[in-house]
């Protein structure tokens, strides 16, 4: 039987274009640098050799986000030992708005976990989430040998939540799949918690393609595709994509999502790690991206808001 303790409010949502977009932006990325679950009964183990390399530590992943070919917002991850608990690892995770949308809705959200074990689960995952100027503090813990997550927000009183197995979280599950070996014939599981559940995803990889990388140069790389069933701390819709290395390192080049208005690319601009480090240059003023037109008269609609396009690619509520 379920033991719940509610929450006397729930969370608080946001709506219409604006909240929209900035919320969608960081949802499937993060929904990346957020995905993957599982069957219930089935747990994909590492490859040792990858589970080594791609937790030394010491590694930090910059990526640039744009909307439309709109600059809107940055994502930052990083693996670091626990120098608290040898054998722990930290994954932390942040996404911010840049540019116009900063403006129009600022957000910064910082989430750190704490992952432990040959399977690198999570233990705990604190949360720090800022939109226009409120801040909302989270706690989770992962009681992985009594399959009990809690789940505790700012001073409300916490949720205890029954799970049937090992569980990842959001983030932990996409750092793991780094580990995995991708062989023909067979589809990676990794069970993830994520709206109140354990959840049944399986991770396929569509092809193995090169790709050209400004900041590594051309590089043969996995396309990996998780299918979602599960909406989890953002919005997502579809399956997104990740290009990973095909080398040891198992490097996240590129994310490509779906959210209501548009597609989501985030792009590796920067990276310090065991591979080295790199740095993209910042492209010449003639060489900056150009937003994607929009032709005057397009509508488009959302569960929230109707947007039609007046003119000069401006969107009209």
């Amino acid at each position: 039987m379920k033991k719940i303790l509610r929450l006397p409010s729930g969370v608080m949502r946001q709506s219409g274009f604006r909240a929209g977009i900035a919320r969608g932006w960081r949802g499937p990325l993060l929904g990346l640098a957020l995905l993957l679950a599982a069957p219930a009964a089935a747990f994909t183990p590492p490859d040792p050799a990858l589970l080594a390399s791609t937790y030394q530590g010491g590694e930090t992943f910059k990526y640039e986000v744009s909307w439309l070919g709109i600059p809107a917002g940055e994502l930052e991850m990083s693996v670091e030992k626990n120098p608290e608990q040898p054998g722990q690892f930290l994954l932390r995770v942040t996404a911010r708005t840049k540019g116009l949308l900063d403006v129009i809705y600022p957000v910064e959200d910082r989430f750190v976990t704490v992952v432990d074990g040959d399977r690198r689960l999570p233990l705990r995952c604190f949360q720090d989430q800022q939109e226009r100027g409120r801040l909302n503090k989270r706690l989770t813990i992962y009681d992985q040998q009594r399959r009990l997550v809690t789940y505790m927000k700012n001073d409300n009183p916490p949720e205890v939540y029954p799970v049937d197995g090992l569980v990842h979280n959001e983030f932990s599950a996409f750092f793991y799949m780094r580990s995995l070996r991708f062989a023909a014939g067979e589809t990676p599981v990794v069970p993830t918690y994520a709206d109140k559940k354990r959840h049944e995803v399986e991770v396929f990889v569509d092809n193995r393609e090169t790709i050209p990388s400004s900041l590594m140069g051309d590089k043969v790389t996995f396309l990996v595709r998780p299918h979602l069933t599960f909406k989890g701390y953002y919005e997502k819709i579809g399956d997104p994509q990740v290009w990973l290395t095909d080398d040891r390192h198992r490097i996240p080049l590129l994310i490509k999502a779906k959210i209501i208005i548009g597609s989501l690319t985030g792009r590796l601009v920067e990276y310090h790690g065991p591979l080295g480090s790199f740095r993209e240059a910042p492209p010449s003023p003639q060489a900056q991206p150009q937003p994607q037109s929009l032709a005057p008269g397009t509508t488009i609609s959302t569960p929230d808001v109707t947007i039609t396009i007046r003119g000069g690619d401006q969107p009209a509520p």
